[in-house]
């Protein structure tokens, strides 16, 4: 299988799945994927009208926004990473125009459970810790992606392990992706 055909299985079997996900799903995904395996994901996920607050700030965090801040525009961050600096300028800015879902999960920039530090008093990682600060800073974090979201926080460390999730992705896609690539080499074999 082709690698574009294998990414839009992929990126359709996500979307499909996606369209009947609970909230826990979608942060599920959003903090487990591999961020590696492109934009697609990660770009639909960020457009997606009804994108809960949870979600969206967790899929902020995780683009990694301190790295941006180095680069003062988009046309001045290296083009591969081009599309992750656009991703994070848009979801700030629908937290400002108040463009999203309203809340029924809550997630924790400072705080992230699905990245467990194993202190019993700070629980989750802190991605506010990775926001530059000072003359090296382009651009401020705004302040609205510094709070946390208010509600109850998923363990979402516990919901995938519990649930056989493996790179943000629930079992039944990874199996269809699985039979897709095996039934690609039996062709090839034959």
């Amino acid at each position: 299988m082709e690698d574009e055909d294998f990414d839009a299985l992929y990126l359709d079997l996500m979307k499909e799945f996606l369209s009947t996900a609970t909230p826990v799903q979608w942060l599920a995904v959003v903090t487990t994927m591999n961020y590696d395996n492109g934009s697609a994901l990660p770009d639909w996920i960020s457009k997606y009208p009804n994108l809960e607050p949870a979600v969206a700030k967790a899929l902020y965090w995780y683009q990694q926004p301190g790295y941006f801040q180095h680069y003062a525009s988009q046309d001045k961050v290296p083009s591969i990473n081009r599309k992750g600096w656009a991703r994070v300028q848009a979801l700030s800015q629908r937290f400002a125009d108040g463009n999203l879902a309203p809340a029924t999960i809550g997630w924790d920039p400072a705080n992230d459970l699905a990245s467990p530090t194993g202190n019993e008093k700070h629980p989750g990682y802190d991605w506010t810790s990775e926001a530059v600060k000072g003359s090296e800073a382009q651009w401020p974090i705004p302040a609205v992606m510094l709070e946390a979201v208010p509600g109850t926080q998923p363990d979402i460390y516990a919901y995938v392990d519990e649930q056989g999730w493996e790179d943000g992705m629930p079992p039944h896609v990874q199996d269809e992706l699985n039979a897709a690539m095996d039934g690609e080499e039996s062709d090839d074999e034959d």
